[in-house]
């Protein structure tokens, strides 16, 4: 696993700097900012492999922590010779275990992928091609994120977790995308999302799908109809 640290001054504008403890990696200064500011480390050519996720500067001055994982670099192991000849072993390689974080998000049809349903309707990209299935424009989604409304994450989903899912500019539906190695109950058939203080409630409709770590995900809609101001969500067993 590796650290990594994303700063800025206390002012309105500024400057940012990301500061990774892997050694594989240097420093990158963002150069200056204006607040709110969203971090996307491909605009940097930073390696997607060392951060998951968008970071938004939206306060007078911010420090992030995340812990992500990264691919291990390959050794070479080499033995003591033991007569005349010098035994070498094969190259070993061991991969840290892709993170599963749980999304949530708010957008549709004023920006990409310019749908209110995302399960049932057409998905843009962000370079205006359709996606062929769900599981593209999810990871545009991440990929893209000056393309799109706000995204959240969560480390996990556990009684009485609470998150706040962002406004939207029009109207949009609610939206989960859980891993399914979280262990999470059908959130369809059991009432566990209390939403602005109402009772839990169960999900409104699911779609299934892979992304392209290989981790499978499940997308749930939120039973409401489709509203655009940010929501209190509370997860409850």
């Amino acid at each position: 696993m590796a650290t990594v640290l994303f700063t800025s001054n206390n002012y309105s504008s500024g400057t940012a700097v990301f500061t990774p403890s892997d050694s594989n990696y240097t420093e990158t200064n963002l150069g200056s900012i204006a607040f709110p500011y969203t971090f996307d480390p491909t605009q940097f050519g930073l390696p997607q492999d060392i951060i998951e996720g968008n970071f938004v500067f939206t306060t007078s001055g911010c420090v992030f922590t995340k812990t992500v994982a990264r691919l291990a670099t390959t050794t070479l192991a080499t033995t003591q010779p033991t007569n005349a000849t010098a035994a070498t072993t094969q190259p070993t390689t061991t991969e840290a275990p892709v993170s599963e974080e749980i999304y949530y998000f708010h957008l549709g049809a004023d920006g990409y992928p310019y749908a209110q349903d995302l399960i049932n309707e057409e998905l843009f990209k962000a370079d205006n091609s359709i996606a062929t299935n769900y599981t593209e424009s999810f990871e545009d989604m991440l990929d893209n994120p000056s393309k799109y409304e706000p995204v959240g994450t969560l480390p996990a989903l556990e009684n009485k977790t609470m998150f706040t899912m962002p406004a939207s500019v029009t109207s949009n539906f609610y939206w989960i995308a859980v891993p399914v190695t979280a262990g999470l109950p059908d959130l369809t058939e059991e009432p566990h999302l209390e939403l602005d203080g109402a009772p839990a409630d169960v999900a409104k409709a699911k779609l299934e799908f892979t992304r392209k770590t290989g981790a499978e995900y499940i997308l749930y809609q939120m039973n409401t109809i489709p509203l655009n101001k940010q929501a209190d969500v509370k997860y409850v067993n």
